[in-house]
């Protein structure tokens, strides 16, 4: 069998622990990957790539995403999110909706971003993450990304949730601290879901309840050989 799964991913599991549930309650024997992964506390769609899907690796993890995100402003994270250690911010500026948007329209683009310390991205061989938690010092390094699209869907401080569409690679925890930093205030993403990758909507995944049953067939999707 051969072709893109598209899975609901629920949030507090990784994206391999899906991997590993649907080659042990679906029984399939053939070769499996995934389309890139979503951090544990996030949720959202997730590509399988079951059999011969597996060598569009690289094409496929090249399409644009689509997420939405909430930020918690007036506190940090040192991993950009709600699993790091979070310390409060002192006199922190209450920005406007106004303010917000002309900061969100001022990132559309290509934007050189910094990648977080806490990532996959390695030194010398060795994952951002791991030096991190070992207390060492973590090399900056930057990678240019592209922007399409920011909106902001909800803002009652000091939460704001948005959408945005980006290029693959993108990290949205640190998209989402630059664009409040910007405006001198500190803040770590509560929630972040995955939307669509390419044209595969999130309304069109399956759930990991259907590993267990043939319904998970039905919603695979063909690729070109």
């Amino acid at each position: 069998m051969n072709g893109i799964l598209p899975v609901y991913k629920p949030k507090n599991i990784t994206s391999y622990e899906i991997i590993r549930k649907f080659k042990r309650e679906s029984g399939f024997k053939g070769k499996i990957g995934h389309a890139g992964t979503l951090d544990p506390f996030a949720d959202g769609l997730l590509l399988l790539l079951l059999g011969k899907a597996t060598k569009k690796f690289s094409e496929i993890q090249k399409w644009q995403k689509v997420y939405q995100a909430t930020a918690v402003m007036g506190a940090s994270s040192n991993t950009l999110d709600i699993d790091g250690e979070i310390t409060k911010q002192e006199n922190c500026p209450i920005p406007s909706l106004e303010e917000i948007e002309f900061e969100a329209r001022s990132m559309v683009g290509e934007v050189e971003q910094v990648v977080p310390n806490y990532s996959a991205a390695k030194y010398q061989g060795v994952p951002f993450y791991k030096l991190a938690r070992a207390g060492k010092k973590v090399p900056q390094k930057t990678k240019w990304i592209h922007i399409y699209h920011i909106s902001i869907t909800r803002y009652e401080f000091p939460e704001l949730e948005f959408e945005t569409d980006v290029s693959s690679g993108t990290y949205i925890r640190q998209l989402s601290y630059d664009l409040l930093k910007n405006l001198g205030v500190e803040s770590y993403l509560k929630k972040l879901k995955r939307l669509a990758i390419g044209k595969i909507a999130l309304e069109k995944s399956c759930q990991v309840a259907d590993f267990g049953n043939e319904s998970w067939k039905q919603f695979i999707l063909p690729t070109d050989e």
